[in-house]
């Protein structure tokens, strides 16, 4: 009996803890549902905005149709509509300088609650231009929006206070990056490099030197030496390449893009396409068998190229970015790796001798009909989000993390830039994005004073 007694006392404190567990889980505080958000807008008074904190206090999401209410009738006025097409398909769109459709305050703060807060690319226009950011919509023609994402599409300072917020619609969206840097922005990532690559000049350095794994960022420096034995005469674009069965491994495996088969002749171009947009690492390590017989040929000389360029810490496996195993009884996972500022240099070498990669990884959208009729956009939001941007590429592994390198060509004041970006280790997708196009923004704003 004592024993029995002593059982149900043991699983009724299990229960009360794993209650106080879950009631104190940071994850509960996106499922209270919207809150009314104060908001002072200069030149029009206070109102309230809904708004969600995804998992933790502070991360602000704002609804799209409180917004475009709150600042009707000022300089920063947008028109917020959700379009249902004649195909029964969805989009958001917003429209500078137009009157908003829907006033704010049309349901109850608590109308609506969600357990999953989980913000997805909704198909969404700015002035009738595709855009690529995070957002959540909750199924009643509103769209909620982070609060990092709306100042940036907007070019709209939105300033955080004990209250609320305060808005100056006159005022552009100029990111204070010392600030952001005190206040440990920059941890959600682990590098971070950014400079003018036809100056020179570093805007910004974040463990520049840290050798990190740098993921699909590799086939950076595949490309590089593809192109160098295209110039030697190894090579050529025109070239039809044959499929290897080690090619079609990858291809079938779980990693693998494009479902080629050993045997299928496909032109160079289209695998250099597929390499570079779609990351398909099947067409990184055809394109390395073309030029050396084999990828471990191959490597062997990204490796020899890099020390001869001075790219000191790259410690390249493999041409495609993915993780490496080696071992017998006791398997090794291993990761190419290089520091964001090597990276930097390799990408200035590239814009340098071949700039005609832009052509390739400025396409947002790509068809490869001799591989199985391939159709791939890009996954570089940025050519999207801002201006000038050509490319260039994006990468993932669990280790290495969220990773981007970034072309934007500026003309300031008459005068030509090409910014180069690199960052490595974001945690996640929306953050890489976020952070990158902060910098990518201080940099420009940064010109347009000096």
């Amino acid at each position: 009996m004592a024993h029995k007694l002593k059982k149900i006392l043991c699983s009724a404190l299990s229960l009360i803890l794993m209650l106080g567990v879950l009631a104190s889980s940071p994850a509960q505080a996106s499922a209270e549902g919207p809150y009314a958000l104060s908001i002072l807008v200069e030149g029009r008074g206070t109102t309230s905005v809904r708004a969600y904190d995804r998992v933790y206090p502070g991360n602000t999401y704002l609804s799209m149709t409180d917004l475009a209410a709150a600042l009707q009738d000022t300089g920063a006025m947008f028109c917020f509509e959700r379009i249902i097409t004649s195909e029964k398909e969805e989009y958001f769109s917003v429209t500078r300088g137009k009157y908003p459709v829907l006033p704010a305050g049309t349901a109850e703060y608590s109308s609506r609650v969600t357990e999953n807060f989980t913000p997805f690319r909704n198909r969404l226009q700015l002035n009738g231009e595709e855009k690529r950011y995070y957002s959540y919509n909750p199924g009643n023609g509103d769209l909620y929006m982070s609060l990092t994402d709306i100042q940036l599409m907007l070019d709209l300072t939105l300033q955080k206070m004990e209250n609320g917020l305060v808005c100056n619609p006159n005022q552009p969206f100029t990111p204070n990056i010392q600030k952001l840097t005190e206040d440990g922005y920059f941890s959600m990532v682990n590098a971070a490099y950014v400079g003018d690559a036809t100056s020179g000049e570093i805007f910004y350095a974040n463990a520049g030197d840290t050798v990190l794994p740098i993921a699909s960022l590799t086939k950076l420096m595949t490309y590089y030496v593809l192109g160098e034995a295209v110039e030697a005469g190894e090579i050529s674009p025109s070239d039809t390449v044959g499929i290897s069965a080690e090619a079609e491994k990858i291809a079938s495996s779980a990693d693998g893009m494009i479902k080629l088969k050993a045997g299928m002749q496909v032109p160079f171009y289209q695998l250099l396409e597929g390499m570079m947009v779609a990351s398909s690492n099947e067409c990184a390590v055809a394109l390395a068998e073309h030029v050396s017989g084999s990828e471990a040929a191959f490597v062997e000389r990204m490796n020899r190229r890099a020390a001869e360029l001075g790219l000191s810490s790259a410690v390249l496996y493999n041409c495609s970015g993915l993780p490496s195993y080696a071992g017998d009884d006791v398997p090794v996972k291993r990761q190419n790796c290089m520091s964001a500022q090597d990276l930097f240099h390799l990408i200035s070498l590239i814009m340098n001798r071949y700039p005609q990669i832009t052509e390739i990884t400025s396409q947002k959208l790509v068809h490869l009909p001799d591989l199985l009729d391939y159709w791939t956009a890009n996954t570089n939001s940025l050519l999207y989000n801002l201006d000038g941007v050509t490319g260039l590429k994006t990468g993932s592994t669990d280790r290495a993390g969220y990773c981007l390198a970034v072309t934007q060509n500026l003309d300031v004041k008459g005068q030509p830039h090409l910014i180069v970006l690199v960052l490595l280790g974001a945690e996640s997708a929306d953050v890489r994005d976020q952070a990158s196009s902060i910098l990518l923004r201080a940099y420009r704003n940064m010109l347009e004073r000096s």
